[in-house]
């Protein structure tokens, strides 16, 4: 039986983006860096059973890991920009791609 299309669950990029500090015990700070500013915040990991894929190495990133989520805070036009944009990101991984 097809689903109602009010019943369909909502794209991800047009749902509200989360706030992100919320039951993370870190906080956020400004990585200064050649490639533009990065919002950054380490995590402990959580519980959650999803799977990232981390944007540095293009391999799978469980959340239940220690990582880190950044975005950039400004860029051309717009594009990439904004928590909207955050990535989650093994933390070597982050670190190195100033490489």
């Amino acid at each position: 039986m097809p689903r109602s299309s009010s019943s369909r669950r909502a794209n991800k990029w047009q749902r509200p983006v989360r706030e992100l500090s919320a039951g993370f015990s870190t906080r956020r700070r400004v990585d200064d860096a050649r490639d533009g500013q990065w919002i950054v915040q380490e995590v402990t990991g959580s519980a959650s059973g999803k799977t990232y894929v981390c944007p540095g190495c293009q391999q799978q990133l469980p959340a239940s890991v220690p990582h880190t989520i950044a975005w950039r805070e400004s860029a051309a036009y717009g594009i990439g920009t904004g928590p909207g944009a955050r990535r989650h990101w093994h933390t070597h991984c982050f670190r190195g791609r100033r490489r």
